[in-house]
């Protein structure tokens, strides 16, 4: 069962490789776009809101994409009203996929400092995971701060 599981993902992976669209298209700069995302806050409610970011195509994208997030929105993205719920000075300690295409995306403490109320904690978790997800081969995330899972991001 194992075997097959391996033998799967090794499919899949190779289908990502071989098929045209599955990888990002590069320009003639040698960029590849992914998209980051922030949030645009109404009276009502939290929405979360994806934007292009150009990276360089060699580079790990799920790492490049997570890099430009903690950067923040650019001015004039600030002035059509997105912004983050990520702490300033954020750092990713580490971030692996594993052939299942599972993300482990590791932050330091500051991550979670003053951190409260759980539409915050849900939105920060959101543009993460969705950041990630829409890496290519990427089918889940799991956050960590300073290598614990549990009690993490707690409202």
């Amino acid at each position: 069962m194992q075997r097959r599981c391996v033998l799967a993902a090794i499919i899949v992976m190779l289908v990502c490789v071989c098929v045209p669209g599955c990888r990002p298209a590069v320009t003639d700069d040698g960029k590849a776009a992914v998209e980051v995302f922030f949030v645009r806050s109404t009276a009502a409610d939290i929405e979360i809101v994806s934007v292009e970011r150009s990276v360089p195509a060699e580079a790990d994208l799920a790492r490049a994409a997570i890099q430009e997030l903690l950067k923040g929105p650019t001015a004039e993205e600030g002035q059509q009203g997105l912004t983050t719920t990520l702490n300033g000075g954020v750092t990713l300690l580490s971030l692996t996929v594993d052939p299942f295409g599972v993300a482990y995306a590791d932050f330091d403490a500051r991550l979670q400092e003053g951190v409260g109320g759980a539409a915050r904690v849900g939105a920060i978790r959101q543009q993460i995971e969705q950041t990630l997800m829409h890496i290519t081969g990427v089918t889940s995330v799991i956050l960590s701060v300073e290598g614990q899972t549990e009690d993490i991001l707690q409202p």
